[in-house]
């Protein structure tokens, strides 16, 4: 087959060589197609997203939050610093399409209602909120653990 080709491609067969071109012209819309929905994903990601910092340590939440907007994507780093297993659950997630990202974590309910995590751990929880309001959280294996992530629409000015 490539000895055949190879005489194609030297001259020596016309039908092979069109087929050939036919061959490579598809190869190359394939690629062009390829290069726009790799160009779209990597645009969508580009979208800047809204963060929130959560430490658990010495049995608190410790949070570090920027003022929130609403329709933005929005990311929810968690980090254990203690040295027991923690939970982390919120009503934020109900309803709205959540990835957890991360080693040691566990994703349970309908959707994302909370996560576990290891002594050491940290994981990534990225979902779009999509309703005002003040979203309480807590560690359901230590329920005196508790937080809150306010969510608050400021009118366009």
């Amino acid at each position: 087959m490539l000895r055949r080709t190879l005489k194609c491609l030297g001259g020596g067969c016309a039908r092979r060589s069109t087929f050939a071109s036919k061959v490579g012209e598809k190869a190359k819309h394939f690629l062009v197609a390829g290069c726009l929905v790799i160009g779209l994903l990597s645009s969508a990601s580009a979208q800047p997203e809204q963060q929130i910092v959560i430490t658990i340590k010495d049995f608190t939440f410790r949070i570090n939050q920027m003022p929130l907007q609403l329709y933005l994507p929005t990311v929810i780093h968690l980090k254990n610093e203690d040295d027991v297993r923690h939970d982390f659950r919120s009503e934020i997630f109900q309803g709205s399409y959540t990835q957890v990202e991360g080693r040691d974590s566990i994703s349970y309910g309908t959707g994302i209602s909370g996560v576990f995590l290891e002594p050491g751990s940290e994981i990534d929880i990225r979902f779009t909120i999509d309703r005002p309001g003040q979203y309480q959280f807590q560690c359901s294996i230590h329920p005196e653990m508790t937080g809150e992530i306010f969510l608050v629409t400021v009118g366009a000015a």
